[in-house]
């Protein structure tokens, strides 16, 4: 039975450069594909009144550890010694497998919930089996598209604060022989079939591995046609940190990778990107935060097919995907300005726009997670992920609806996602979650969240005192 739907009325923001901007139109959506985009379509379909709205495609978040959940809001005021000695070897060893479920299933609810319909989930808290089943379980569930990146990491073998394990092949937990078979385990039995979310694999970290076995996971990645996802360049750590130099001359570099941060990139690396078709996604709230540099939204757009954004912890950060491209929007236009100041001249050009933030969250974020196929921007024949904002409010008075797509990113939040379409599914109306059981997801949080605080506190609280030394950090500070 064919199944339509007519979104009337809206200020639509396509990201299509042939279609542009519409001051008022309809989409027509058939069986969960755009069949078209424009004012007065006249249909049999269900009718969405979208006329106080503003229609944009789905949001993309390149970057997230969906898993951590539970644990939002801890790292508030921390920085990356207090991530690592927290996160990664406080608390990441302590997770079962329902903690890993209701983690990545409340975490992608709480995206869709705010227009975010495509995320790349870095999955890099493996500790066995179940944990992994249980991941991509939480993320199907919650009926988001995107990349599921199973991390190749051994957790507990392979940390910062001492081994650079992970490269024996014994048949120990962490061996590589033990990890390849899961991850293709996973593939087989979760992504043989076409669905909205599809497999991809996080290899190890540089920082932490020898580059052999970097190496070999970025073969095993290929001979699974799996999309590749890693941290790149992320501490101000010169003599550990030369990753794009590392993967240049390891041929490691291409157009089915996605590098994270790259903030302390050297020019040289960045000439090294120009040409390979690799992407980086900018995390700007945890790079400033946690004492990892400055987003580099100028130089991924110089040297890259195209920045995205990424959110990467809500331990430390919101999932608001739209506060986080005002914030790095107005971060990188100080930043272009300020060679300016110096010499007292006032700026005379906006060097970058409203425009330029939504590329970063539709079409630069489909084209990171390998979704650009399908969706990324409102063109008839793609896939139906539409997201509309409701500027009806007293805080949205005013709102120029001739210029929706600047409206979006000056004055718009997540607190005005009203409705959401997956696959031409509408999984939000009027402001709520319609396709799962909202309570029932909220009490699995709340146990998995008393479980995990409970075994913090009973094992000397998020960071244990006296901190334990981080060698691979402090040596190369």
């Amino acid at each position: 039975m064919t199944s339509r739907i007519l979104i009337r009325g809206a200020a639509v923001v396509t990201m299509d450069p042939a279609l542009g901007d519409l001051e008022r139109a309809d989409i027509l959506i058939e069986d969960g594909v755009i069949l078209d985009v424009r004012p007065g379509i006249e249909a049999d379909a269900e009718i969405i009144d979208a006329s106080t709205m503003i229609a944009m495609p789905g949001m993309v978040d390149t970057h997230r550890h969906t898993w951590q959940t539970a644990l939002r809001g801890i790292l508030a005021d921390g920085n990356i010694p207090d991530y690592l000695r927290g996160i990664r070897l406080q608390m990441a060893p302590r997770y079962r497998a329902e903690d890993m479920y209701a983690g990545n299933y409340l975490g992608a609810l709480d995206a869709v919930n705010s227009g975010v319909t495509s995320i790349v989930d870095y999955c890099h808290n493996i500790l066995d089996p179940d944990g992994a089943h249980a991941a991509v379980t939480g993320l199907l569930d919650a009926g988001i598209r995107g990349l599921y990146g199973h991390g190749m990491t051994p957790v507990v073998e392979n940390t910062w604060s001492e081994s650079r394990g992970g490269s024996d092949d014994t048949g120990a937990s962490g061996s590589f022989g033990v990890r390849s078979k899961l991850a293709r385990e996973i593939k087989s039995r979760y992504f043989s079939s076409d669905g909205v979310l599809r497999f991809g694999l996080v290899p190890q970290e540089l920082a932490i591995t020898p580059p052999a076995e970097v190496v070999r996971e970025f073969a095993f990645a290929r001979e699974l046609e799996a999309r590749m996802t890693q941290h790149a360049n992320q501490v101000m750590v010169r003599q550990l940190f030369r990753d794009i130099e590392v993967m240049h001359e390891h041929q490691l570099l291409g157009d089915d990778l996605l590098l994270v941060h790259c903030t302390f990139n050297t020019d040289e690396e960045w000439r090294l990107l120009e040409g390979t078709g690799t992407m980086v996604s900018v995390c700007a709230e945890t790079e400033m935060q946690m004492g990892m540099g400055y987003p580099a939204i100028a130089e991924a757009t110089r040297h890259t097919p195209g920045p995205s954004l990424g959110i990467d912890c809500v331990s430390g950060d919101s999932g608001d995907m739209i506060s986080h491209a005002r914030l790095v929007l107005q971060a990188t236009r100080f930043r272009a300005d300020e060679p300016g100041y110096r010499e007292w001249r006032a700026p005379q050009v906006m060097s970058w726009t409203t425009r330029d933030a939504l590329r970063w969250l539709t079409v630069n974020g489909a084209a990171a997670a390998g979704v650009d196929d399908v969706v990324g921007s409102l063109t008839p024949g793609k896939r139906a992920d539409v997201v509309l904002l409701e500027m009806g409010g007293v805080s949205q008075a005013g709102w120029n609806r001739r210029d929706p797509a600047g409206a979006i990113i000056s004055q718009a939040h997540a607190g005005l996602v009203d409705t959401v379409l997956i696959d031409g599914r509408v999984v939000k109306r009027a402001g709520r979650l319609v396709h799962v059981d909202v309570p029932a997801a909220m009490r699995l949080m709340d146990e998995s969240q008393g479980y995990l605080y409970d075994q913090m506190d009973a094992n000397g609280g998020f960071i244990p005192q006296p901190p334990i030394d981080i060698p691979l950090y402090r040596e190369r500070a």
